[in-house]
């Protein structure tokens, strides 16, 4: 089921699902995360090594996930979903000398819409159980080699084979790149 809503994911957000990944190539990845595999590893990799292991992965997004509930009910409203994320985001700019600008206003707009297509039963918060799925499938996605571990030797995924409307093929396993805080 979660394969089948990352291709969803992204084309309902096509301005804002990117607004996050910069195509200069001077902007280097950083804790906020992205779309690509570099930025995925910046966002993940914890000690630093390159590598982003399984463990490590959940780990850290566990850390986040328990520091962003500030109300400690053990799910995320849209508020502390989006400022979990700006913090992130906000470390990310002034670690890279950025100012504020209208990716960035794309990006936090981005992590309210996120949080409202990870919510699956509709009711406002983010339950650990709801954000695992995704965050399981996104994982997949970059851990091409099947290894628990994503790095650079991962092979880029092939592109998605899209039909004249621009459907994924029915043949297709339907797994994305999406980004999540």
């Amino acid at each position: 089921m979660t394969r089948l809503i990352l291709p969803l994911v992204l084309g309902l957000l096509p301005g804002l699902v990117f607004a996050q990944q910069s195509d200069d190539e001077d902007r280097q990845p950083g804790i906020a995360g992205g779309h690509r595999k570099d930025a995925f590893i910046a966002a993940y990799d914890a000690d630093g090594d390159g590598a982003v292991g399984l463990e490590e992965y959940d780990a850290l997004r566990k850390s986040r996930f328990d520091g962003a509930d500030l109300d400690g009910d053990g799910a995320l409203s849209e508020e502390e979903y989006v400022a979990e994320f700006k913090g992130r985001l906000d470390q990310q700019y002034e670690n890279q000398g950025r100012a504020h600008d209208e990716r960035y206003e794309n990006s936090l707009k981005q992590a309210s819409v996120r949080h409202a297509i990870v919510d699956r039963d509709r009711d406002g918060m983010l339950s650990w159980e709801e954000q695992q799925a995704v965050a399981a499938s996104t994982f997949e996605h970059h851990d091409t080699d099947g290894n628990q571990v994503v790095n650079a030797a991962d092979p880029i995924p092939e592109p998605e084979e899209r039909d004249g409307d621009g459907n994924a093929d029915a043949g297709d396993d339907g797994n994305a790149e999406q980004g999540q805080p």
